[in-house]
């Protein structure tokens, strides 16, 4: 008896651990290998098939998620120019005083860009004729700040010669005010 109360317990596990949840199916992953397994299984009733009656293949299994929307993109803001440096004040401007007369320049060598046919560009500076009537300084003014065209500008009102100012008749040495402009043609 106490034999038939073992076996009972033995089978008793085994019929639990049946029928509890179902395990998962035995899955061989055999992506982008290209081996083949033939499958086993009986045929329909009404077939006559002596070979497998299906044969299936998979090229490639991959989850379906839904695709997340991306969120739009930022508008752009456009950037602020750069400041430029503020201008000096106007020249004020004697009665009294004969204005320097230009005696002779050497040519204004445009930068690559405005060589290129691009836009016209101009840069305005203060021009200190002295009373020889030679440029004894020069200052940025107003117009375009790219330091290629502003030096080019440079170059040309320092090799500039004047005949000077005169207030009385005498040679005076006076501020002024320069426009060098580049481009706006094709070349």
């Amino acid at each position: 008896m106490l034999a038939g109360a073992v076996l009972l317990a033995g089978g008793c596990g085994r019929e639990r651990a049946r029928s509890g949840a179902p395990a998962p199916p035995r899955v061989d992953v055999l992506a982008d290998t290209g081996r083949a397994i033939r499958l086993k299984g009986p045929a329909p009733p009404d077939s006559t098939l002596a070979e497998p009656f299906a044969r299936v293949w998979m090229a490639r299994v991959s989850p379906a998620r839904p695709a997340t929307p991306e969120p739009p993109l930022p508008t752009p803001v456009p950037a602020a120019p750069p400041a430029l440096p503020a201008p000096p004040p106007a020249l004020e401007v004697d009665a009294g005083l004969q204005p320097p007369i230009l005696r002779w320049s050497a040519p204004l060598v445009p930068p690559r860009a405005t060589r290129a046919g691009r836009a016209a560009v101009s840069v305005e500076l203060d021009v200190l004729v002295d009373e020889r009537g030679s440029v004894a300084d020069v200052r940025w003014a107003g117009g375009s700040a790219e330091p290629v065209g502003v030096a080019a500008a440079v170059a040309c009102a320092r090799s500039m010669r004047f005949y000077p100012a005169l207030r009385g008749g005498r040679p005076v040495a006076v501020w002024r005010r320069q426009r060098f402009a580049f481009g706006g043609g094709s070349g």
